[in-house]
């Protein structure tokens, strides 16, 4: 009930409520936009097969874009000006289960994972790892093929939270119902086919032979329609770079370059080579593009070895010592309960040489201390004091410590150091690729939580993948999470961060390599727990010998004979004159006797037993202690 219960008695509709209650015209209905994967092409919308990207992202098939940017010269989705050469041509990269992912983070892509591209390079990535590895870390290097780009480089592909340029019902091409292949169908005119058990590629690939075009296809290199869009793009790019090198060097495009009378044209600036005074030779070297002191010792390294007649092989530890063999003598074995299994191998296979005894595995016995390690790494820049985890880490530290006492790393060169990031050594072939450890070529990472890498001064071991860790090792500039649970820490820099300091501002050139060579001249240990182990081991050894060696060969036995007795040299001498009667062969001692109250009347204990005394005399026996039973 109310003041309004009969505000609707009325004998007529409003058009509200025939709209929406009654059934009547509603208007044009919205549908809902339709969001383009994306891996698929945004002319076609079927997925592609040789991806191209324009500037803002958007993604679509050589094949298809070729003709519709040669034709109408219009972005297909945003409608605005668009040409071949402002394509960059993607390389996405497969798992094995043919899943589009990272190729760094071996990330699956999905709908809902931000994808962005690298302009200079092609390659694909999540925005995670191009976030983590290049932006924060400011290493402005592709992180598969090392070339060089900026922020602006950065294309994104696919982003979660702005998707206007793959709403289809938005596209340009699809508003104006632009078509390349309809104008193309519309302008040629149908001829009568003899063919009729043919398939229509094959009709058109037959009907296409002699003709002026398929003459160009073959003389520019065939492969198909794709291989020629590659072509024409590589083609576009190169007069792009051309251009903009000669706009840069202040000459003119070759469409102008050959205008003009020329008797009128400037001569051509050669460069003469001088006389250098004091000297029998011409001076040829260019002072106007001097090379740094890096670039010539790598050119004068890598002429050295083309001009070398006999492959050389590569040795990851150059002129140092094979870690493995010098630390041996350190090394402990204990045999293992599984067998080699050589005489398995022999009885099922006619190609082993036969075994008639199964030998034992020998198992290496692992050392692991519960206190740290100190040491002090002497640099040309200055001396670094270093903790070292051997609680949390031993196999790791244990390498380390055992390669700075045989000297591994006297001699050796910072090969690598990143400003605001990391520097990294250890390498004795100087490239970042050689190096062993003292378990061989590598031995497994030991990542514990406990350790991460916040902080300057962090150590931690280098490595190309999981197990792969040898003699390199590198010292954080400032935090990495990003290597958290990939590469193994297992120290710390405790003094000397001056000298790191030193080293962050010594320029590198464009491989990241210090132009001024900072040299590990050697390493003193302080505490080694491995050494007190091994210690502690040699002297338990000892004792051990010391103990069997007091026990001799002919005491075996005794318990029987004599229970009191413990070496020969307590047994009594044979001349000693033995007592008759029962027991006189058991070795008693001479003084075990019994106290008999009475000793006149029943006698002298004999051997410890009184004599028997006629009648029912009591007898008093008084027991002092029990030392001679």
């Amino acid at each position: 009930m109310g003041k309004k219960q009969h505000s609707k008695d009325r004998l007529y509709l409003t058009t509200k409520e025939w709209k929406e209650e009654w059934g009547g015209n509603r208007g044009p209905r919205e549908v809902p936009f339709t969001k383009l994967p994306f891996y698929c092409c945004a002319i076609t919308f079927t997925p592609f097969e040789d991806p191209v990207c324009s500037p803002d992202g958007c993604v679509f098939d050589i094949v298809h874009a070729m003709p519709y940017i040669r034709k109408f010269h219009r972005h297909p989705v945003s409608g605005e000006p668009l040409e071949v050469r402002d394509l960059i041509q993607l390389k996405f990269h497969k798992n094995s289960d043919g899943e589009y992912h990272c190729p760094v983070m071996n990330k699956v892509f999905t709908e809902h994972t931000h994808i962005v591209a690298i302009k200079s390079s092609g390659n694909v990535y999540c925005y995670e790892a191009v976030n983590e590895l290049n932006v924060k870390a400011r290493n402005w290097k592709d992180l598969l093929s090392d070339e060089v780009f900026t922020r602006k480089d950065i294309i994104h592909i696919q982003d979660p939270l702005n998707f206007q340029n793959k709403i289809v019902n938005e596209f340009e091409h699809v508003k104006k119902q632009l078509s390349v292949g309809d104008a193309q169908q519309a302008d040629e005119t149908p001829q009568d086919s003899v063919f009729r058990t043919v398939t229509d590629d094959t009709r058109r690939v037959l009907e296409t032979l002699g003709t002026p075009a398929s003459k160009s296809a073959f003389d520019s290199g065939g492969g198909g329609k794709a291989a020629e869009a590659i072509r024409s793009l590589a083609a576009e790019k190169s007069k792009k770079e051309v251009a903009a090198q000669r706009k840069s060097e202040g000459k003119k495009p070759d469409e102008q370059q050959g205008k003009g009378d020329w008797r009128l044209r400037a001569p051509k600036r050669e460069r003469v080579p001088t006389f250098k005074p004091g000297a029998n030779t011409w001076d040829t070297d260019d002072y106007a593009n001097p090379e740094d002191e890096s670039k010539k010792k790598r050119k004068k390294n890598r002429q050295e070895t083309e001009t070398s007649t006999e492959p050389k092989a590569f040795d990851a530890n150059g002129a140092k010592a094979n870690p493995k063999e010098a630390y041996e003598k350190h090394v402990k074995y204990e045999t293992a309960m599984e067998t080699t299994g050589g005489m398995s191998r022999s009885f099922t296979s006619t190609i082993m040489n036969p075994q008639t005894v199964n030998s034992r595995v020998l198992m290496r016995v692992d050392r692991n201390p519960k206190k740290k390690g100190y040491l002090k790494m002497h640099t040309n820049m200055g001396d670094i004091n270093i903790e070292l985890r051997c609680d949390v880490a031993p196999r790791t530290c244990e390498n380390f410590i055992g390669l700075c006492q045989m000297g591994y790393y006297d001699g050796l060169v910072f090969h690598r150091s990143i400003k605001n990031f990391m520097i990294q050594g250890g390498d004795p072939t100087g490239t970042g690729k050689g190096g062993e450890s003292i378990y061989g070529p590598t031995f497994k990472d030991e990542i514990d939580q406990r350790l991460t890498h916040s902080g300057k001064g962090i150590l931690s071991m280098a490595n190309s993948g999981p197990h792969t860790n040898g003699s390199q090792f590198f010292i954080l500039y400032k935090s990495a999470h990003h290597l958290d649970q990939k590469h193994t820490v297992f120290g710390k820099v405790v003094g000397g961060f001056d000298v790191l300091v030193r080293m962050e501002k010594v320029e590198t050139d464009e491989e990241d390599r210090p132009r001024e060579d900072i040299t590990i001249k050697s390493v003193t240990v302080f505490v080694d727990p491995y050494a007190e182990l091994i210690e502690e081991e040699r002297q338990k050894e000892e004792e051990k010998q010391r103990i069997e060696s007091q026990v001799l060969d002919d005491d075996k036995g005794l318990w029987f004979t004599d229970p009191g007795a413990k070496t020969r040299a307590e047994l009594p001498d044979a001349n000693t004159a033995r007592p008759s009667g029962v027991g006189k062969y058991l070795n008693l001692p001479q003084d075990r006797t019994i106290d008999i109250e009475g000793a006149s009347d029943f006698g002298k204990s004999v051997d410890g037993m009184p004599k028997k005394v006629k009648g029912k005399a009591k007898q008093k026996t008084v027991f002092g202690n029990f030392d001679n039973w």
